[in-house]
């Protein structure tokens, strides 16, 4: 081993260094002690150079390292395990935080920087939009940043892996909602809150964990119970080498499907930057105390060092047959679409996926997970399906990770489409597109479609095994950030991505959207009363429906991306939510809080196992669903009320039906789609029930006597 010092004495740190086959990966500073652990395949020699860093770093910035180690193979090495530590003694005066870079040295004379991808603080992405890079000289040490060209190709490190010292944290009580009782918006951190809304800090720097704490009066008055953030984990917006075709500006990756570093908040969401994890944990804790679960959408199928073009900065240097899926040819399988593919099977990746969830469920308290093309996870080493999903039931039974919500997106980018099987196989919930596109095909008009609707409505139990284990698993939504608004679903016939610079050939080539007659915004009023009516059938539906409910940000006010249905790529008000839209749409801000409530109210009369569903016809006669009928009609009895009685309504053509329910006087409207006069029904025809075109009603009995099941 080679220990090297400052050069100035009168700031030489005094240690001891130690080996530590035990050392966690990563770096853990306690009290005086750093202790570091690394995976790596054929290393000869690993180097830690410091340096510190107690503030942000600049373009033409230049420093010194504090201190390098450099470790030998046969005293630090432990197969493929490399850990030590190091103990500073009493009068030694520490930094407050260090920033570190690793050079790996292999058998084959090879040197390369290496970001440690382990690192819970890191250093270079306080800023949004900022692509810099850093470099380091070969015999100093010496460290520079500079701006580099966006995309991902350049030389150096996009981030510096940092350190500081570890304190103890006490985490508030968690909500600890029941899954299938969970309303969840999907939102992301900055497209939240880049527009200021009434009420909103002006101290609270727009686009940041802080920020986002301000819209909790909103999210509280819908009924929301659970937030979804898109990801945070720390990433690389600059990546994208694609530019905007008219203006010629960058665009970005906004979205943020591209991990660097699997543990580290995201700097440039908060506001304070050199402590994102204290501002994110804080953020946590308000929604805490406002009854509102904090979901993480995660991103453990690929890593932004992409394909062979990309850029080497962790785990290709590290052993890339050990971190991602490899042809017998050694070329990288790309089941992502991005590139690479984790390779979740190894016990490396299992160790580090296990790690970052305990770390971000126990020290950041976050309460649940949605897994990005979570088939990705239940792949072997080789790339096929295990016979069952393994990994997924480790992390649902790990003891660290107990009450924790699992989450899967149950498909991959290449066909592996397995909706049904994590919630067999491990108990996890899933997200539903077979709810999402039948709802579309429903409501756009389409013939065929009420057998469908009748098994989506149910919890979809063709797909998860019965409607109790869709009500515990199905995670119902209609939009989410990929694909069209809900707005936009009845704005447009075809998507319109020629801004995203790929010639409109990405995001999903099918919507099942329907323009309702003019293509876009208009004036109209025929065509925007269809668009309202399609748009409260629509949450109608999802609020009746057995399963979990999921509403994209902005859907209850009208929010529009002008038909671009993959913006993963725009910072702008195109993918910003636009808070005037709230009070411009305030009626629909609250007809959608009006079906949350109800949805809860109810909650055990109509999603329990004592429920009781019953089918009939528009006119009240046995069910018959023919393919020329758009129109459902069923009852809900409860044993546990025996006298109360729910009738839905739904009628899916474009004209009114007449609907027959039995001559009761005691029924009652309490939830009508087309319009917000609610109340005890006055009858022109007894038990005729008229419901207009894209429309749905909800009727409410309650007698005296144990109804007939």
């Amino acid at each position: 081993m080679n220990l090297q010092k400052s050069e100035n004495p009168a700031s030489a740190p005094v240690f001891h260094l130690n080996a530590d086959p035990e050392a966690r990966p990563g770096g853990r500073w306690t009290d005086r002690q750093l202790s570091f652990g690394l995976q790596v395949r054929d290393a000869l020699h690993l180097t830690y150079v410091f340096y510190e860093w107690e503030a942000e770093a600049y373009p033409g910035f230049m420093v010194e390292p504090w201190l390098h180690i450099r470790l030998d193979h046969q005293n630090f090495c432990f197969g493929n395990w490399w850990g030590w530590k190091i103990q500073f003694d009493p009068g030694c005066n520490l930094p407050n935080r260090l920033a570190y870079a690793i050079l790996l040295e292999k058998k084959d004379d090879q040197s390369n920087w290496v970001l440690d991808p382990f690192s819970r603080v890191c250093a270079g992405g306080e800023y949004w939009n900022r692509p810099i890079c850093f470099q380091i000289e070969p015999d100093s040490y010496k460290l520079q940043q500079i701006n580099r060209s966006p995309g991902s190709h350049f030389q150096g490190l996009r981030r510096l892996a940092a350190i500081k010292p570890q304190e103890p944290v006490l985490r508030p009580n968690r909500p600890e909602l029941n899954l299938s009782q969970c309303i969840i918006y999907e939102c992301h951190v900055r497209g939240m809150t880049r527009l200021a809304h009434e009420g909103m800090d002006r101290q609270a720097a727009k686009g940041t964990f802080k920020a986002l704490s301000e819209t909790i009066p909103h999210l509280k008055k819908l009924g929301i119970n659970v937030v979804e953030l898109l990801p945070v984990f720390e990433f690389d917006e600059n990546e994208n080498p694609l530019r905007h075709p008219d203006s010629g500006n960058r665009l970005l990756n906004y979205w943020g499907y591209s991990p660097i570093l699997f543990q580290v908040p995201k700097q440039s969401y908060a506001k304070d930057f050199n402590n994102p994890e204290i501002e994110f944990r804080r953020m946590v804790d308000a929604f805490h105390q406002a009854g509102i679960e904090v979901w993480l959408d995660v991103v453990f199928n690929h890593t932004a060092e992409l394909d062979d073009s990309g850029p080497a900065e962790h785990f290709k240097l590290l052993g890339r047959e050990d971190w991602y899926l490899l042809s017998k040819d050694g070329e990288f399988l790309n089941f992502s679409g991005c590139g690479n593919t984790f390779k979740c099977a190894g016990p490396g990746a299992r160790r580090m996926i296990r790690d970052s969830l305990v770390y971000w469920a126990q020290n950041l308290g976050v309460d649940g997970f949605r897994f990005d093309l979570a088939s990705i996870l239940e792949r072997d080493p080789n790339g096929n399906f295990h016979q069952g999903s393994e990994l997924l039931w480790e992390l649902k039974n790990d003891p660290e990770l107990a009450g924790i919500k699992m989450i899967a997106e149950p498909w991959d980018a290449v066909g592996g489409y397995r909706l049904g099987y994590p919630s067999k196989n491990a108990n996890w919930a899933e997200w539903n597109d077979s709810f999402r596109d039948t709802v579309r095909k429903a409501v756009r008009g389409e013939e065929g479609q009420m057998t469908a609707l009748k098994e989506a409505i149910l919890g979809s139990p063709g797909k998860f095994g019965s409607t109790e284990k869709g009500r515990e698993f199905s995670i119902n939504f209609i939009t989410s950030h990929d694909g069209m608004t809900l707005n936009d679903l009845v704005s447009y016939n075809i998507k319109y991505n020629l801004e995203n610079g790929e010639e409109n050939r990405d995001g999903h080539h099918s919507e099942f959207s329907f323009n309702c007659g003019i293509e876009g915004p208009t004036q109209d009023a025929e065509v925007l009363e269809l668009r309202r009516r399609k748009i409260r059938l629509m949450h109608f539906l999802l609020q009746v429906s057995n399963g979990i409910p999921m509403i994209l940000a902005g859907d209850e006010m009208l929010r529009t991306q002008l038909g671009n249905n993959n913006a993963y790529c725009h910072d702008s008000p195109l993918t910003w939510v636009d808070w005037t839209l709230a009070e411009r749409n305030s009626e629909l801000v609250e007809y959608v809080g009006s079906l949350i409530d109800f949805r809860k109210k109810n909650f055990g009369f109509l999603f329990s196992e004592t429920s009781h569903y019953r089918w009939f016809n528009a006119i009240g006669e046995e069910e018959s669903l023919e393919e020329y009928v758009r129109t459902l009609h069923w009852q809900v009895l409860n044993q546990q009320s025996p006298e109360t009685e729910f009738r839905f309504l739904v009628n899916c053509f474009d004209r009114p039906v007449e609907f027959r329910v039995p001559e009761k006087n005691e029924w009652e409207l309490i939830l009508d789609s087309y319009g917000d006069v609610l109340g005890p029904i006055s009858w022109e025809k007894p038990g005729s029930v008229w419901v207009e075109g894209f429309s749905a009603k909800c009727l409410k009995f309650r007698g005296d006597g144990k109804l007939v099941y």
